[in-house]
């Protein structure tokens, strides 16, 4: 039963006003002239009015209080989350040398400050990304370019070989209006990036100009991951090496004259990270060769493009072609040679000369005047909110270290105690000096208040006091917000970049949350107050993973004891969540947490579990279901509308966070059931009966139940509604297109072809 709430007094002017007139014939019957004119009416009215106000105020409690109350039980608010994103610099002019820039440029979308996160050296290159695009042929087509392609490259084809038509095409990223680029639909599973000179002159000159240096590659993936896990015992989660494959073509290795031995061979270009940058977006560092090694094979006209070798290139991309670099899903650890992994990566870009960025903006040197000598002496930032870890404080020149709470801060040195004050050295003790400059630097600690930029240092008992006359000074960086969402090609400009260069972001920057309101802190304070901000209940797993600042959760679901890969069985001390974002721009009607999703749970939900639970945050599983249904619709109604409510209805129904007969989401473990649909469908408005449903799976046979279990949940891959009998399924799902082919198939050459002009 919920506590009600007490009334506060809601009396307002007019009552206060009549109650105090009726007690004048009570405390003072002489008083008989109660008009407006009377000065004794006139101070009731006043105190009337100013006790409205006050009963007005106290109804109200101020937001200072709020604040004080939440400081008090130790929830606080989330501050605003800086945005993220990925920058590449051009060399357009100057000298064909490297260009180095180091880390936190200042860079700005319009007014907006962003910094760059890491240094690189910017070549004279310019990076060009193609792929081998599966041709598109059928009937006549396909037969003339047999008949034109099959002879002219008769030498490359045999029994163990089936040629695979392919038309090297540029890539257009998402930034430029194009589309995420699937790997696994081009002809060879690789990603050709073309480093191209400024003129076709200079293509020498511009291998000895890159030649040992370090090229930075950037990646933005268009993937998502399906589970990042944290062990019993880890505060954190490990980095992870990169697991894109980068190689060049291995020209000091002659190609033979034979042309049966002619194989394209390629040398891994050694790559280092900090991301997995097939999942999340990072910058991957390689080691280019020497000059004698960066270039590209003398092939004859008929070998270029085939096979392994590189997509062969027209035009002036042809001429300022310096070398290439190959890229594609690292091979597995053990026995994979150059065979690339078996793994689904989306690109969203990749390009050269890249540096991370975020949204915020650094201050040098404020000061923040000078110390009293006082107990718990106050300082304030100028701008907030204040971004984590980023704040160096001095007080006379010496740097004082940020604590969250100074109560386990000990005391400053005291003078006349054998030790100096601030750790100088006592005469003749060196070991005294010593425990001296220890509990000196132990006692030089403040706290801050991110959000207010408010700095407060110790008493003396907990934590020390800056000196009296002492200089305050801080260097921090602040910034955050939706502001920092800018589109692509909106990062343009930087204060101090080198002559010769131009930058641009190349896709939106993303992340950037709004700090938390005092209000929605406060609807937390139950939950708080269950669990003390600690992982024990299931209950505890799903309201904290839900309040994870900087990502947007649709739904979670907790499964104790159960382990993604074997739901059958228990595991005592492991727990499992499951994670759905809210929006997903890429799959709207099934979201999937992606790499950057997940780590923010998992970073979020591990310093807040007992250290002997195994964590493993995950993402759903999707099934693919087809399903078609055929209806009749109630006379004198539109189909079109009728049919559309029943596509919506039913992809309702399968929603992951919506679905369900809860509309929650569908449950977890619930097979899709053909006669449930014929339900929904039936149910909506307009329609008079069903005629029938049929469901399938990529199995393609048609089935009654779509079993489901462990985290896997239904996704609709194909939905036909339509009048009279349902369409077959068959047809619903079309030809299985599926690569590679099975066992003992012929394995695939890729031939190039010359796109038809008009």
């Amino acid at each position: 039963m919920p506590l009600p709430l007490p009334e506060i007094d809601d009396r307002e002017y007019e009552e206060l006003f009549r109650e105090v007139l009726a007690r004048i014939p009570v405390h003072n019957p002489e008083w008989t002239n109660h008009n407006d004119a009377d000065p004794g009416i006139t101070l009731l009215q006043l105190f009337s009015f100013m006790t409205e106000n006050l009963l007005y105020r106290g109804r109200r409690i101020p937001e200072r209080n709020r604040r004080a109350f939440l400081n008090l039980l130790g929830v606080e608010p989330h501050l605003a989350t800086a945005a993220e994103g990925v920058v590449a610099f051009e060399h357009l002019r100057g000298r064909l040398e490297a260009i180095t820039l180091e880390r936190d440029l200042d860079l700005l979308a319009g007014s907006i400050p962003f910094r760059t996160r890491n240094g690189l050296a910017v070549l004279p290159v310019e990076g060009r990304a193609y792929v081998k695009a599966v041709a598109e042929l059928e009937g006549d087509e396909l037969e003339d370019v047999q008949a034109e392609y099959d002879l002219a490259y008769a030498s490359f084809l045999h029994d163990a070989v089936v040629p695979l038509y392919y038309q090297a095409r540029p890539v257009t990223w998402p930034g430029a209006g194009g589309d995420p680029l699937d790997l696994g639909t081009t002809a060879d599973g690789t990603l050709w990036l073309a480093l191209l000179a400024r003129s076709a002159d200079e293509v020498t000159a511009t291998r000895a100009a890159i030649a040992n240096q370090v090229l930075t590659v950037g990646v933005v993936p268009e993937s998502s991951d399906e589970e990042t896990r944290a062990r019993a015992g880890e505060t954190g989660i490990a980095a992870r090496a990169p697991s894109l494959g980068f190689s060049r073509p291995a020209v000091e290795r002659p190609l033979p004259e034979d042309v049966d031995e002619r194989v394209a061979a390629y040398v891994p270009i050694t790559a280092t990270g900090e991301t997995d940058t097939s999942a999340e977006p990072g910058v991957v560092q390689l080691e280019l060769p020497g000059k004698d090694r960066l270039g590209m094979w003398d092939l004859d006209p008929n070998e270029a493009g085939v096979g392994d070798f590189p997509p062969a290139l027209e035009g002036d991309d042809a001429e300022r072609l310096v070398t290439w670099l190959r890229i594609r899903p690292a091979a597995p650890a053990e026995g994979g040679g150059d065979a690339p992994a078996q793994a689904e990566v989306r690109l969203g870009w990749v390009g050269v000369n890249a540096a991370m960025i975020e949204q915020r903006s650094q201050v040098v040197g404020e000061p923040l005047g000078r110390g009293d000598g006082r107990a718990d002496q106050r300082a304030q930032l100028a701008n907030t909110p204040v971004l984590t870890g980023s704040v160096t404080l001095t007080v006379a020149g010496v740097a004082w270290r940020q604590v969250s709470d100074l109560a386990v801060v000990g005391p400053e040195l005291p003078t006349g105690t054998g030790r100096a004050p601030h750790g100088r050295r006592a005469p003749g003790d060196g070991r005294a000096a010593a425990t001296g400059d220890r509990d000196r630097d132990h006692a030089l600690a403040f706290t801050l208040d991110r959000e207010t930029g408010e700095i407060v240092f110790g008493d003396g008992i907990h934590g020390a006091r800056p000196p009296d006359g002492a200089l305050i000074e801080a260097t921090y960086d602040h910034g955050g917000g939706r502001a920092g969402r800018v589109a692509a090609e909106a990062v343009t400009k930087g204060p101090s970049l080198p002559s010769g260069l131009k930058v641009a972001n190349p896709v939106a920057t993303w992340g950037g949350t709004e700090p938390e309101t005092v209000a929605q802190a406060e609807r937390r304070i139950p939950a708080f107050v269950r669990h003390r901000d600690r992982l024990v209940t299931t209950s505890d797993f799903a309201e904290v993973a839900r309040r994870t600042p900087g990502v947007d959760v649709g739904r979670v679901e907790v499964l104790p004891l159960v382990h993604p890969d074997l739901p059958d069985v228990r595991l005592p001390g492991l727990v499992t969540v499951l994670v759905v974002p809210q929006h997903d721009p890429v799959d709207p009607e099934s979201p999937s947490p992606d790499r950057h999703f997940l780590d923010t749970v998992c970073r979020y939900l591990t310093p807040r579990r007992l250290i002997t639970t195994e964590l493993r945050v995950h993402g759903p599983r999707y099934v693919g279901i087809w399903l078609s249904v055929g209806i009749d619709v109630v006379a004198g109604r539109d189909v079109a509308p009728v049919r559309e409510a029943v596509r919506r209805a039913l992809r309702r129904h399968y929603s992951p966070l919506e679905g369900g007969t809860a509309e929650e989401g569908w449950p977890l473990s619930t097979s899709v059931e053909r006669l449930e649909a014929w339900a929904v469908a039936a149910r909506v408005d307009g329609v008079a009966k069903v005629y029938g449903v049929e469901l399938t799976d990529a199995s393609g046979t048609p089935k009654d139940r779509v079993e489901l279990s462990g985290l896997q949940l239904p996704r609709l891959v194909a939905l036909a509604v339509q009048q009279g009998e349902p369409r077959a399924v068959a047809d619903l799902r079309g030809g299985d297109t599926g690569r590679p082919p099975g066992d003992g198939a012929p394995t695939p050459l890729p031939i190039p072809i010359t796109p038809p002009e008009c």
